[in-house]
């Protein structure tokens, strides 16, 4: 039996460099991302990298949320994994694109 289901995203063409390039200007885009997927965030930790990009984790009462940002690829890679039942990877997906300001995403949703 499935406990979860696990969305893999390769989010490209990001228009908008500030927000793969700041960690202060980014955190609040995933913090959009969880809250409107009424995820529940036990811990955060980010990191600031130099020149640019950051990586930022959610621990989630229903599991993890983690973005990795490449401003220089115009890119980022979310990886959510969820054991709501409710969750919809599609709609997770949707909201990424539409927070991030483009449709050009690959994903992967893996059942575990």
């Amino acid at each position: 039996m499935p406990v979860g289901v696990h969305v893999i995203m390769n989010v490209y063409d990001v228009n908008d460099a500030a927000l793969l390039t700041s960690l202060e200007r980014g955190q609040p885009l995933s913090d959009h991302v969880v809250n409107s997927l009424h995820l529940h965030v036990l811990e955060k930790a980010g990191h600031q990298f130099q020149p640019h990009g950051y990586t930022l984790m959610y621990l989630l009462s229903e599991s993890h949320y983690s973005i990795h940002t490449y401003p220089e690829f115009q890119s980022c890679y979310i990886d959510i994994f969820c054991c709501n039942k409710e969750f919809d990877p599609l709609v997770a997906v949707k909201l990424v694109g539409e927070t991030f300001g483009t449709d050009n995403i690959q994903h992967h949703v893996i059942v575990r």
